[in-house]
């Protein structure tokens, strides 16, 4: 579900509060799960709804752990290809 290779740059965000936010490089990523660095200060903890991004997809899932290093591991519960999105944008407003 998730392709991304480690060292790819990201903030992660909370879904209930848009701006917290902090910088999270992805350390690993497989199948519906990706651990992340957490960097900075962040109240983000298990069971926080949570959102990144990488280039081309927009990641929704929730926090299944904080590790004392810093480390989340999120549980990827949905993802949006942002190409595919912006073409079916395209072409809702291609009539209007």
């Amino acid at each position: 579900m998730i392709n991304v290779t480690p060292g790819t740059e990201t903030s992660l965000a909370s879904l209930t509060d848009p701006h917290m936010a902090v910088q999270a490089p992805i350390v690993s990523a497989e199948g519906r799960r990706a651990e992340l660095e957490l960097h900075g200060e962040t109240s983000l903890g298990e069971g926080s709804l949570v959102q990144f991004q990488t280039a081309d997809t927009l990641y929704l899932g929730e926090i299944e752990s904080r590790s004392e290093s810093g480390q989340a591991r999120v549980l990827i519960e949905h993802s949006v290809d942002l190409e595919r999105a912006a073409a079916i944008r395209r072409s809702w407003n291609v009539g209007r």
